[in-house]
């Protein structure tokens, strides 16, 4: 930590009880951009891991707002800013947020729907994120995305048959004479009955329209799909079909997914490993078990208190968040979560807290934990 500048008039006296009373916020935040740099550069070198078939790495997205003349970017929004995270073959990491934190954004970047303004992408060992657009045609049937409305995603004028039956000519998937059975075969396989093959998107209702999206996802034969929130715009008994067919499909094609909601009661039951986005950050990152076992992150707390408790007879503390969340295109000094977080220290506004591990599998990026921590070991 830098010293405090020497023409502060701070006395010995009460200097610790205002250790960053006109501390130079500008310059921490150049300190930190710098260290953050160095370590993408270390991190660079490292190999990628032969166990997962993504590893994202120091993942950027920021949004050009404002150029000067000369093309020079003077604002941007950052969407994405600095996500790292490793998925295992057949394993399913939930990605859970408020609206606005850069989930669907960090999902399309992955897929490279996005260009990615910094970071690796790591597919199948291989960094994928420099690949031009010609480089990753070959990669669109081993990754694809279900998206978030059912009803704005599918062509209106397309009968469901050639919905799933382009990207099969386009890709060549099979021979053109088996098409209509590959398609009428995938159909079945997704709870869809085959006299839906002539029918038009507007004659379903959002449950079958969800399940044509996922059909159509699945129909290029993918080792990867991104499940941007597929649920969401639902009712709560078709929610829970659709998430069983995503599972029974991720047994049978040994699938990978990447599932983004807000729900945490559907993440939990569908997901692996589970990671904590706050303003384009990852704030919490672990298995299952450990996240919702074993929350560390204040805003991982609040977010888990505000899931409704079955039973009457018990009493849940519920963590009330105030004021609303920062804009990305000017996020607040030190951590981003200080203006809302009801844990805050004096240094949380000022420094940004190190993503560190600290138990095994478990990523936090907090003060308060760190400071909690060193108590209990003091203890």
């Amino acid at each position: 930590m830098e010293e405090l500048r020497k023409d502060d008039p701070i006395t010995a006296e009460n200097a610790d009880n205002n250790e960053f009373a006109n501390y130079d916020d500008e310059a921490e935040a150049g300190r930190e951009a710098e260290e953050r740099k160095k370590r993408e550069e270390s991190d660079r070198l490292l190999p990628p891991d032969e166990d997962a078939i993504l590893e994202v790495r120091h993942l950027k997205k920021y949004f050009v707002l404002k150029k000067t003349l000369l093309g020079k970017p003077i604002s941007s929004l950052k969407a994405v800013d600095d996500v790292s995270f490793k998925v295992k073959e057949g394993e399913t990491l939930g990605i859970v947020g408020e609206s606005g934190c850069g989930k669907t954004t960090m999902g399309r970047t992955v897929l490279k729907l996005y260009q990615p303004t910094g970071g690796q992408i790591f597919f199948k060992g291989k960094d994928i994120a420099g690949y031009k657009s010609k480089e990753m045609r070959a990669l669109r049937t081993q990754m694809q995305i279900v998206f978030q409305d059912p009803y704005s995603s599918l062509p209106p004028r397309s009968t469901v048959g050639d919905i799933l039956a382009e990207p099969v000519k386009v890709h060549g998937i099979v021979p053109k004479s088996q098409i209509k059975e590959y398609v009428l075969s995938l159909m079945e396989q997704c709870g869809l009955r085959d006299y839906y093959y002539e029918r038009y998107p507007h004659e379903f209702s959002g449950g079958q329209r969800q399940r044509i999206c996922i059909a159509r996802a699945l129909a290029v034969n993918p080792e990867l799909v991104v499940c941007d929130e597929p649920v969401s715009a639902l009712d709560v008994s078709i929610q829970a079909q659709i998430i069983n067919l995503l599972k029974n499909l991720q047994k049978k094609r040994k699938l990978t997914y990447i599932f983004i909601s807000h729900d945490l009661s559907v993440v939990k039951y569908i997901s692996d490993k589970i990671g904590i986005m706050y303003l384009g950050s990852m704030v919490e990152f672990g298995n299952k078990k450990e996240i919702f076992d074993n929350p560390m992150h204040p805003y991982t707390i609040a977010l888990f208190s505000a899931v409704p408790n079955p039973n009457p007879d018990e009493k849940s503390e519920h963590v009330i968040l105030k004021g609303d969340i920062p804009s990305p295109v000017n996020p607040p000094k030190g951590c981003k979560f200080h203006t809302r977080c009801p844990s805050v220290m004096e240094i949380c506004k000022h420094i940004a807290p190190e993503y560190k591990e600290y138990e095994e599998g478990h990523f936090v990026a907090c003060h308060y934990c760190e400071q909690a921590l060193k108590n209990k070991e003091n203890v």
